[in-house]
């Protein structure tokens, strides 16, 4: 293949792109680099005759690239995100978390894995194609956008708006990695989201902790609140949660027995003796890609500093995140979640809505789907991990739901690489195999 030939002999080039992408900040949560990230990763594809834009959206940027093919009629659409994750705490990093230092054979730095590494693995393909044959085995499109780490809350308003310049056959959401055993993982869909703060307001002013008595602590009336939504030892227990979940196929079920659950490795490399009550096997995999969380992300209260001070909080908050499958509607949830407060004496507690993901799924035998798994069994020499669906969650939807397409999500990035974490980290040779896993679903796909 001549863009292996072509890889090799630009290797040096490659990486050091791939570092100049890491050195260039760009947390959401923060509006810390959007821009200058945006025009950069602009500025690389621009060098390797990949003509993008930069569009503006009702928030951060999208960067947007159409590359065009004789050899066939199949558009691939290709989706990714250039923001990352706050770096904090950044005691915890063996090097600057925007350095991108070599240490012990790992690219240290935020966004390694999720999700630079990735887009500049893919627009290598693109590009060695380019160089060598004069154009890619399919038309590309390339959608990058700013706001992943948020939540993606102005995509969907982008694609709707952009349908006819998004049309495509089918979608890869390049934005994933292998498998713990080392084997690739692909996702053939992701949960939904709804987050949430739930707020609780007092007295004017905090107070001394003597009035307790007499004025109520909107601390308390959070953790009462958390209480009656996910009580110990059960699931969700807000009334009609749990009425649109979708029963897996036979066929995903069969996908889910499939997959090797590296328990060992997991508990290792996360530091827990067990998982949540005592789960092993087929068992945990059927909670993680099956089951709707409520997680509490965080609470703030109070006084939480060095030593004591007796005092009444004026207000508390606390942040939570629902994790949705197919086919719950977060708006619906949302409903739901007010009206159980309400009719739990928890009127006083505002809910305010922070982000909305909606599930999506898609089948094991679509094409694009087909021509993932034969790419990464090719190029990685092992069946790749299928996941019927992915405990995790994205913006699959505007693909699935609004653009009608099918899509699966994947991705060349190190098994365990960190990412959200401290020293997340990549490896040069990640970085090259995953320009042959995006040149080979390019080539399959055009086959199918």
């Amino acid at each position: 293949m001549n863009v292996i030939k072509h890889l090799e002999s630009t290797r040096s080039e490659y990486i050091e792109n791939f570092r100049k992408f890491l050195r260039q900040p760009s947390v959401s949560a923060k509006g810390v680099g959007i821009g200058e990230c945006a025009r950069l990763l602009k500025d690389i594809m621009d060098e390797w005759g990949i003509d993008a834009e930069v569009l503006p959206t009702d928030g951060n940027p999208v960067v947007y690239a159409t590359v065009e093919s004789k050899k066939s009629e199949k558009t691939l659409l290709v989706y990714s995100h250039y923001d990352v994750q706050p770096p904090e705490p950044l005691e915890e990093w063996i090097s600057q978390p925007f350095e991108a230092k070599t240490v012990e054979g790992r690219i240290i730095a935020r966004g390694a894995a999720d999700a630079k590494g990735n887009i500049l693995a893919f627009l290598k393909a693109v590009e060695s194609y380019l160089k060598t044959e004069g154009e890619p085995p399919v038309n590309v499109k390339f959608l990058f956008e700013g706001e992943e780490e948020i939540g993606s809350p102005h995509l969907p308003s982008f694609v709707e708006s952009h349908r006819d310049m998004l049309s495509a056959d089918g979608v890869v959401c390049w934005d994933g990695g292998l498998h713990p055993s080392g084997r690739p993982s692909i996702s053939l869909g992701v949960k939904g989201m709804l987050y949430v703060e739930l707020r609780c307001r007092g007295a004017r002013t905090d107070l001394h902790s003597s009035q307790a008595p007499i004025i109520v602590n909107p601390a308390w009336r959070v953790v009462w609140a958390l209480n009656t939504i996910k009580p110990p030892g059960g699931g969700i227990a807000v009334k009609g949660w749990y009425d649109d979940v979708r029963s897996p196929t036979e066929e995903e079920l069969k996908l889910l027995s499939e997959i090797p659950f590296e328990e060992e490795i997991l508990k290792k490399e996360l530091g827990v003796e067990e998982f949540l009550d005592g789960v092993k096997g087929l068992e945990a995999l059927k909670r993680l890609v099956y089951e709707p969380t409520a997680n509490i992300a965080g609470i703030s209260s109070g006084y939480t500093g060095v030593g004591s001070k007796t005092v009444l909080p004026c207000e508390a908050m606390a942040k939570i995140d629902f994790r949705l499958v197919v086919d719950q509607d977060p708006y619906r949830l949302l409903k739901l979640l007010r009206k159980h407060l309400d009719e739990r004496g928890f009127k006083d507690i505002e809910i305010v809505e922070l982000g909305t993901l909606l599930p999506s799924r898609t089948p094991p035998s679509a094409p694009i789907a087909q021509a993932t798994m034969k790419a990464s069994e090719k190029v990685y020499g092992a069946k790749p991990v299928v996941y019927p669906n992915s405990a995790g969650s994205g913006p699959d939807f505007v693909f699935t739901k609004i653009l009608g397409l099918h899509s699966v999500w994947t991705g060349c990035s190190p098994p365990l690489a960190k990412a959200h974490a401290p020293n997340e980290f990549n490896t040069v040779e990640h970085m090259v195999k995953g320009v042959l896993y995006a040149a080979e679903i390019m080539e399959n796909f055009r086959g199918l």
